[in-house]
């Protein structure tokens, strides 16, 4: 039986409860970002041979079983027996068989944490990505539903009651911005994020002369975490501010849902989901449940506590990179629920069934724009807001007294300066399609202002997917460069034996 990493100073084998409960829960993180992992090995074996800290045989056996390893089923391979311990130890006795006892050299000038750390940032990475992704595509449906029902007219809603009417192009097109603000938010993130740990060591730095911006440029990363202690400790931090901005992510689109849920309930009924997306009941067969937007209101109210859990894990002096280790697991998870929440409702918006009639109907109900009429009284009669406001209040609170129809106006229940107006001049004030069309400061519903807006959305969309692609992009050529660079140092001539790195290990 090989000796654990734990034999030396304890003395003893690892509990099982230990094996199951704590080395496991790690190792299942990390192994399901194995191939991650296998590149940090590399760039850190590539940068210690340039850096002759290995010798270039050393170097070059490295490499070469690393390279191997992630042409093959790296996860696989690592998923070994807990109880010798986290990936790193796995990664070890991997090359410990394929090269011999140098292959545990892999260790040098690094420790568990800075690896570990690299290896979590790689990760959360790729998720963001993911998230992005799905982001731009919803940003699209939005604008593309916008572009189609730019002038159909849909109420608008304030504490549930109807406020003032709106077109369902200027609805969407309010919802692109708060993906673009979240597209923002991730892309900063990511720019935080992309800061590398190796080489951080276990807190002090290392006295090995090692080229830290070498192996985050191999890996992707545009600098090195500057400080060697915050490289694996501090800037953990990365993980509560990652929960969080999909919490605002979860909590935008869950907007968005709640309303296509309450538009699509029998009471209301202005849509309908597609059958594809909907669910039924196992007793009453007549249900029509849109449970996708379901899905995405309970994602939302569950992710608030996200960023609280993580949060909790960052308390102070004696908090370790071990808090995070046994968590970590759910970051990249919350990452792929939030990208299928983003799927769900890019999905609805594209496929939904809209009746426009009932729209526009409901759009002109309840007096929706009777500020339309209190400015009129500003303007023609030069009273002041607030005594214009109380005026039309009034004329609105006598209709309803009266068990007026909605939408009949009756002069007669109106106060002076309202009973000058005629009913024709009442009703044309008070249309709905004029009240939307003169909306015509900047951002309103007005045919100007929204062909305005929907300018400014594509091309702000635009720069939002040259972002994506410029990341991933970076990201790409890291990784070719990496095997490439690899490969190039197998491919070179043997050294000499008389080379000094290489006599020093023999020796």
């Amino acid at each position: 039986m090989k000796p654990l990493l734990t034999d030396g100073r304890l003395g003893s084998r690892p509990d099982d409860a230990l094996v199951d409960h704590v080395n496991a829960v790690e190792l299942d993180d990390e192994v399901a970002a194995a191939e991650h992992f296998v590149r940090i090995d590399l760039a850190h074996a590539l940068m210690l041979t340039q850096q002759q800290v290995f010798g270039p045989e050393q170097g070059r056996s490295l490499v070469g079983a690393l390279l191997r390893l992630l042409d093959g089923d790296a996860r696989q391979v690592l998923a070994g027996d807990a109880a010798l311990g986290t990936i790193t130890l796995q990664l070890e006795r991997y090359l410990e068989d394929q090269c011999g006892p140098q292959g545990l050299d892999i260790q040098r000038a690094r420790s568990r944490i800075d690896q570990k750390a690299t290896g979590v940032r790689m990760a959360d990475r790729a998720a963001l990505l993911h998230v992005m992704d799905e982001l731009l595509r919803l940003g699209e449906v939005l604008l593309e539903a916008a572009d189609e029902h730019d002038a159909v007219i849909a109420p608008g809603y304030t504490h549930l009651q109807h406020a003032q009417p709106t077109t369902l192009g200027h609805y969407f097109n309010a919802h692109y911005w708060t993906v673009s603000r979240n597209l923002a938010r991730l892309a900063q993130l990511y720019e935080r994020i992309n800061e590398c740990p190796l080489g951080g060591a276990a807190h002090s730095g290392t006295d090995w002369p090692i080229d830290r911006h070498t192996t985050a440029a191999y890996l992707g990363f545009a600098r090195p975490v500057p400080n060697a202690r915050d490289a694996g400790l501090s800037a953990l931090d990365s993980g509560a501010e990652l929960a969080a901005v999909l919490g605002l992510v979860l909590s935008g689109i869950s907007r968005c849902a709640s309303d296509l849920f309450y538009w699509s309930s029998s009471e209301v009924a202005h849509i309908r989901l597609h059958a594809s997306l909907c669910g039924t009941s196992s007793m009453m067969p007549q249900k029509r449940n849109p449970i996708v937007l379901e899905r995405i209101r309970g994602l939302a109210g569950d992710a608030a506590g996200w960023g609280a859990s993580q949060l909790g894990l960052l308390h102070f002096a004696t908090s370790t990179d071990a808090d995070q280790g046994y968590v970590h697991n759910r970051l990249p998870g919350y990452c792929r629920e939030t990208a299928g929440a983003i799927r769900l409702l890019a999905r609805t918006v594209a496929t939904l069934e809209i009746d426009t009639d009932r729209l526009r109907k409901s759009a002109a109900r309840h007096w929706s724009t009777a500020s339309g009429l209190a400015d009129d009284l500003v303007r023609t009669r030069h009273m002041s807001f607030r005594s214009a406001h109380e005026t039309v209040a009034r004329f609105i609170a006598a209709h309803e007294a009266a068990g007026v129809a909605d939408g009949t106006i009756l002069p007669e229940l109106a106060d002076a300066p309202l009973r000058d107006y005629t009913p024709k001049r009442l009703h044309e004030i008070l249309d709905v399609q004029a009240f939307v069309d003169g909306r015509h400061s900047a951002g309103g519903t007005s045919p100007a202002r929204r062909a305005e807006l929907a300018t400014t959305a594509a091309d702000d969309l635009k720069r939002h997917q040259e972002t994506v692609t410029a990341l991933r992009a970076s990201a790409e050529r890291a990784q070719a460069r990496l095997v490439r660079d690899a490969a190039a140092l197998l491919a070179q001539q043997r050294a000499s034996p008389r080379d000094p790195a290489d006599a020093q290990e023999q020796g």
